[in-house]
């Protein structure tokens, strides 16, 4: 079984929806078990979010060649630790 939480737009979409329900494809929820789906966790207040970004603005920045032979590598390691 899967959840799945979708924000439904047009009611040709909830009439689909609920057509599924009725065929006992899918089973509507009215509320959701989580606080937030995308972002588990505490919320975020706008200052320590500002601060994340600005933290991540003056990050040292990779190269994508360097990261994905470094990618390469560790995978390479995980790979020989699990076989």
């Amino acid at each position: 079984m899967q959840t799945l939480t979708v924000q439904i737009i047009d009611n040709s979409g909830l009439k689909m929806l609920q057509s599924m329900e009725q065929k006992h494809f899918i089973r509507i929820v009215e509320t959701s078990l989580h606080e937030s789906p995308a972002l588990p966790g505490e919320a975020m207040t706008i200052k320590s979010f500002k601060s994340w970004i600005n933290d991540a603005e003056n990050a040292p920045t990779v190269l994508l060649k360097v990261a994905k032979a470094k990618w390469a590598s560790k995978r390479k390691q995980l790979q020989k630790i699990t076989r």
